[in-house]
């Protein structure tokens, strides 16, 4: 039985733990089943899951970045990222990051699921958060199975999608359809969604930094109620079935509208507002996380790797305005001590890089922000409310200093506003998947790629289907 304590303490400390969200008593040498008799021992054991999803090799670092290599942002300094960019996922070059991030994530399901079956199984001293400990992991398994399916299955609901896992052990869980994955998906959220209802009182604006309780501080560092609502809106609006963008738009409109998620008021602070921080305002969730900066230096800034990139000429383009407003995102690309040439610079420390102060906000990672939510909102108003559509387009380009959304109000429109607010937040992928379009243009030459159904599909590993008869690969 692997010791979930033993796996993500030390993960914990090794991450950088702060006092009030990710300190943690020293149980290097503590069982599973002793950390497992009282609140604090829980709680470490939830927070060592946290620190496992923020890890580099997973939300930390390689997700966003390889997702965004897919979304066609960035032009490698190297010609061995090429192949990433022209979706030919079977070259070897190309597969371990597919099996790490694949065989990463089931493993921290795994640990979810254990963590749920010994909170099943606990028997000390009432817990006075049971109901949030057992919302979170609930949330966070749909969560990763979610990006999973994004990643690795069809947009079709008949065809294989993936195992969805909600056991601890050693059985082998089979494939399910991607219809299949949704409707479980869906009902851990719901069940979450059901759970974390506290979060109305303990999630406010300005954010809780101390109390009495750990698990009240800092929840936007926890997958909290308001987190749930916002990958419901993911989720229906990424199905696409009949009336799922509808139900789409009423999960972004409840985020937006508890006005605890605020745009940010002045312009000029959008070039820092998620610069290695989870956003004090904009931030729905993120992960806690002190010890990144060095590896999205390595891939942001220096040009002597193998996996160093620069920004596209089209991305900075996006943001050039022609009215005498200026869009304060064109500063997310800059060049920067170690750099020659603008480099993309959105999510790393300022205070690091030499370029700005601390921001407001807890050191980490952002997983949904607000902005995505307005954009889904506007999607899901534009042919029946076009002025409501408009007013949440309007509203975010305020917020980043312009005077009005420039573009036509169209899906095309407002997949601009997707490319310019969400450039390294790995979720523009996933736009481009829902919209399957027919062709795509790589970015390092130019080239028309015809877009057959496996260049949406990230592969799974080949090991995966060595005992299983259900699917085949």
């Amino acid at each position: 039985m692997k010791k979930l304590a033993i796996l993500w303490i030390l993960a914990v400390l090794l991450l950088g733990g702060c006092d009030d969200f990710l300190t943690s008593r020293d149980k290097s040498q503590v069982l599973e089943k002793v950390l497992f008799t009282d609140r604090e021992g829980v709680e470490d054991a939830l927070y060592g899951i946290y620190a496992g999803l923020a890890k580099s090799g997973l939300y930390g670092a390689e997700m966003s970045y390889r997702l965004d290599l897919l979304a066609q942002f960035y032009e490698p300094l190297t010609s061995s990222l090429y192949d990433m960019l022209e979706y030919e996922f079977d070259d070897p070059g190309v597969r371990p990051f597919q099996n790490d991030i694949w065989k990463s994530m089931y493993r921290s399901i795994s640990d979810i699921n254990n963590f749920l079956d010994n909170l099943d199984a606990y028997e000390g001293k009432e817990l006075r958060f049971e109901n949030l400990y057992r919302g979170e992991a609930l949330g966070l398994r749909a969560y990763l199975h979610f990006d999973l399916l994004r990643m690795y299955a069809s947009v079709k609901m008949s065809e294989r999608g993936i195992p969805y896992v909600t056991r601890f052990g050693s059985s082998v869980t089979s494939f399910s359809t991607v219809k299949e994955c949704y409707d479980f998906i869906i009902g851990d959220l719901t069940e979450a969604e059901r759970l974390l209802r506290q979060d109305d009182t303990l999630l406010t604006l300005p954010r809780v930094r101390s109390h009495e309780f750990i698990m009240c501080r800092n929840r936007e560092l926890h997958f909290n109620w308001y987190a749930v609502q916002a990958t419901l809106a993911r989720v229906y609006y990424m199905r696409g079935e009949p009336g799922d963008l509808e139900k789409a738009g009423q999960y972004a409109r409840t985020v937006i509208e508890s006005e605890k998620f605020p745009l940010i008021k002045n312009p000029q602070d959008v070039r820092f507002v998620v610069a290695g921080v989870v956003a004090e305002t904009e931030s729905i969730w993120g992960l806690s996380n002190k010890k990144l900066y060095e590896v999205l230096h390595s891939h942001y800034v220096e040009s002597d790797g193998n996996n160093s990139i620069a920004p596209s000429s089209a991305q900075i383009k996006l943001y050039v305005t022609t009215d005498g407003t200026t869009d304060w995102r064109k500063d997310w690309f800059r060049t920067v001590i170690g750099s020659s040439g603008d480099r993309s610079v959105k999510i790393l420390d300022p205070v690091e890089l030499g370029i700005g102060d601390e921001p407001a906000g807890e050191k980490g990672v952002n997983q949904i922000r607000v902005a995505e939510m307005y954009l889904i909102a506007a999607e899901a108003a534009l042919d029946t409310e076009p002025e409501t559509a408009r007013k949440y387009l309007d509203d975010l380009a305020r917020s980043r200093g312009l005077e009005q959304f420039n573009e036509l109000l169209t899906l095309e429109g407002i997949d601009k506003e997707w490319r310019r607010e969400l450039v390294q937040e790995g979720q523009v992928w996933f736009l481009m998947k829902r919209r399957h379009p027919e062709k795509v243009v790589a970015v390092h030459n130019n080239q028309e790629i015809i877009m057959t159904e496996d260049k949406w599909q990230l592969l799974i590993p080949d090991d995966e289907f060595e005992f299983r008869e259900d699917f085949t690969m």
